[in-house]
């Protein structure tokens, strides 16, 4: 078994997730993808892209975008030693440029908080 760090481990959906039936489709869909680029990984040789169009990534985004517009007031937190948060925070309390730019910072923070809840942290701190 491989040595993780916490930092590196996928947490456990919470129980609201589920019960949204969007929310259990796109984590489905998170999960499939992972798992087939995972295996793709595995049995191909070395230096072959097995996820040349990001699908993975893809897939987590689509599920924090749901996330962010359906559930927003469950999402959590942002989290005290995510320096991504930081950026969240400070974007959030800056003076609005235009009109839209209050809108667009909110969402980016939902969606965000909402990669907390379905990827490692040390997949957070990217986006």
């Amino acid at each position: 078994m491989d040595d993780l760090t916490d930092g590196e481990l996928w947490p456990v959906p919470p129980a609201w997730l589920m019960a949204c039936d969007r929310c259990a489709q796109l984590f489905q869909r998170m999960i499939d993808t992972r798992e087939a680029v995972t295996e793709a990984e595995l049995t191909s040789p070395a230096g072959v892209d097995c996820d040349p169009f990001d699908s993975g990534l893809s897939a987590q985004l689509a599920l924090g975008q749901h996330m962010a517009r359906e559930h927003v007031e469950l999402l959590p937190d942002f989290e005290p030693a995510c320096p991504r948060c930081a950026t969240c925070r400070e974007d959030l309390g800056r003076p609005a440029m235009s009109d839209g730019s209050v809108g667009r910072a909110a969402t980016a923070a939902a969606e965000h908080r909402a990669r907390h809840l379905i990827v490692p942290p040390v997949l957070t701190e990217r986006l």
